[in-house]
């Protein structure tokens, strides 16, 4: 009987240990199975970063354009329907002033990249 007890000890022993290594292959498995989901997906979320940036610059785009198209559509509506304001703009452009009027130009900000004008 005595035989019998150790067999049956070394048996679930062996056994154990082989439950253990199972385990252990199972759970290396599913690791690596994650870790390749990940650097496989890594791409993708590059991916959906860069044309989320390219919806917004684009959207900016829009607005810009839109805001563009609102203004000389009313400067247009303006020069059809406003003689007051046709007469401003074309006294403006030409450099013509009414009797008792000063003219005055005021030089827009030059930019931080733009040379200063050459003087004569």
């Amino acid at each position: 009987m005595n035989e019998t007890s150790y067999g049956d000890y070394d048996r679930r022993r062996n056994e154990s240990g082989f439950h253990f290594l199972n385990r252990l292959l199972i759970v290396i498995i599913i690791l690596a199975l994650c870790i390749g989901g990940i650097i496989t997906s890594i791409p993708l979320f590059k991916q959906y970063r860069e044309q989320n940036e390219t919806i917004d610059r684009l959207q900016n785009e829009i607005a810009r354009q839109k805001a563009i198209h609102t203004r000389r559509t009313r400067e247009e509506q303006l020069l059809k329907n406003d003689p007051n304001y046709l007469e401003i703009i074309a006294r403006d452009r030409l450099s013509v002033m009414k009797p008792g009027e000063t003219i005055i130009h005021l030089d827009p900000p030059r930019g931080s990249g733009s040379p200063a004008p050459a003087k004569n």
